[in-house]
Formats: structure tokens, C-alpha cells, sequence
């Protein structure tokens, strides 16, 4: 039945986005979509909170109480996840915002007051502007305005 009809050219601008005759095959489409879950990175995504369940259920600390143990399960869950690379390291960094507070480690104000410090607040604002001079050429204009100035003199 594939005669020259039912061909179609790629360049064709008529022509469509998926193709007509492509019979689905369930078998293979099911065993990829379970592939696809089942893979390395998924498994280490899983498994920072599995071994943070695993210290808060299982560990017990003679000195310390429920913070001390929560606060190793967090660093557990952090570490975990820092080493193996499975969520992006800025990820990876703010977990604690939400972390603390949902363990009862700290309060999210004081946590959040630790990370935007107001010198950290300076310096994130001038990389910032850094970055938006750099975009617009601002340091090339900058640059060539001055040295027509120098010249005129």
C-alpha cells in the first residue's frame, strides 16, 4: 500500500508532524516508560530521603535528642545527594530551607537569615550587576568612550 501517494517529503511543508502509518506497539512503549523511571540518577534522587527514613527510624543517639538525630538525617539526605549529583548542586545547597523547618531543626526565618546575610545580599547584587554589564556591553562602551576621550585631548 506504500505507493507513491502515501509518501511524503521531509522539506513538504504540508507535510505531517508524526507519522500516519506508525502502528503503536504497546510491549515496547510500556517496557521503555518503565525504563525510563528506573534509572541510575532516579535511584539516587530516592535515595538520600530513604537513608534520611532510615536514621530517623533506626538511629539512636545516647546524648543528644530528636534534633541531634534529625539534623545527622538531614546531613545524610544532603550528603547523599551532594555526592552522587543526582539533584543540581544549587538544589542540593537550598534543601536545608526546607529541610530545617520540616525536621524542626530550626525556624525557616532563621535558616533563611543564614543564608542571605547582608554581606552575602552586597556581593549577590554586584555579581548581578556584573553580569547585566556584561550582557548590555556596557564595559565596551565604557571602555571605547574613554579612549576617544583620551584621544581628543
Amino acid at each position: 500500500m506504500d505507493g507513491p501517494a502515501d509518501t511524503v517529503r521531509e522539506d513538504d511543508p504540508k507535510a505531517p508532524l508524526l507519522p500516519l502509518h506508525d502502528p503503536i506497539h504497546r510491549s515496547q512503549s510500556c517496557n521503555s516508560f518503565v525504563r525510563s523511571i528506573f534509572t541510575l540518577k532516579n535511584f539516587f534522587v530516592l535515595l538520600g530521603p530513604l537513608l534520611c527514613a532510615f536514621v530517623c527510624l533506626f538511629v539512636k543517639l545516647n546524648d543528644g535528642g530528636d534534633g541531634s538525630r534529625n539534623m545527622l538525617a538531614v546531613l545524610v539526605w544532603m550528603f547523599t545527594w551532594w555526592l552522587t549529583e543526582a539533584v543540581p548542586m544549587p538544589i542540593t545547597s537550598m534543601s536545608p530551607l526546607f529541610l530545617f523547618p520540616l525536621f524542626g531543626i530550626a525556624s525557616a526565618d532563621d535558616v533563611a537569615h543564614s543564608y542571605m546575610d547582608d554581606v552575602i545580599s552586597l556581593v549577590l547584587g554586584s555579581f548581578i550587576l556584573a553580569l547585566a554589564v556584561e550582557h548590555y556591553n556596557i564595559h565596551r562602551r565604557l571602555a571605547l568612550n574613554v579612549s576617544t576621550q583620551s584621544s581628543n585631548t
